[in-house]
């Protein structure tokens, strides 16, 4: 049985791993100017609702309440939720709290041997308020990015289609 420090260390040098194999890499980008993204479009609580309705009926265990509990009150949540992310979008701040998650090591898939690190691939669980954060940040730099024409045309991973 491998021990929760033992992940943590394998999982810290693999990170650490990579940096070192990367740090020397060059960093050679053509220059093209390009407009700037420079306000945020505020989120409505009509968009949150419409995003907590489509969530998956998931609770997390660092949500504060049941996602049947907050699905139900979206109407009376959603406008305090959208000032919340409007004043994360105004400052760049993104909430401290928002940032803890539980990871857990996950077996990459069956049939690996689960004594062996090498088999497992951490996964976090974030609150359900940070997946929301992120999100709406997504969508609107999504947006930017293609009505700029920044996206790569073989860009497909995080493009919703």
């Amino acid at each position: 049985m491998v021990r929760a420090d033992d992940f943590a260390s394998f999982f810290k040098d693999k990170v650490d791993g990579v940096r070192a194999s990367t740090a020397s890499t060059p960093f050679d980008v053509p220059y093209r100017a390009t407009p700037m993204l420079e306000d945020w479009t505020a989120v409505t609580a009509e968009e949150i609702q419409k995003l907590i309705s489509s969530a998956l009926n998931k609770t997390r265990e660092l949500d504060p309440a049941p996602m049947w509990l907050v699905k139900d009150m979206r109407g009376l949540l959603s406008p305090f939720i959208s000032l919340l992310i409007n004043i994360s979008l105004t400052t760049g701040c993104f909430p401290v709290a928002f940032k803890e998650a539980l990871v857990r090591p996950l077996l990459k898939k069956v049939g690996l041997d689960a004594g062996d690190q090498k088999s497992f691939q951490p996964v976090s669980n974030l609150p359900f308020l940070s997946k929301l954060l992120v999100k709406v940040v997504q969508a609107r730099l999504q947006a930017f990015l293609e009505s700029n024409q920044l996206m790569p045309k073989t860009q497909y991973t995080y493009r919703t289609l």
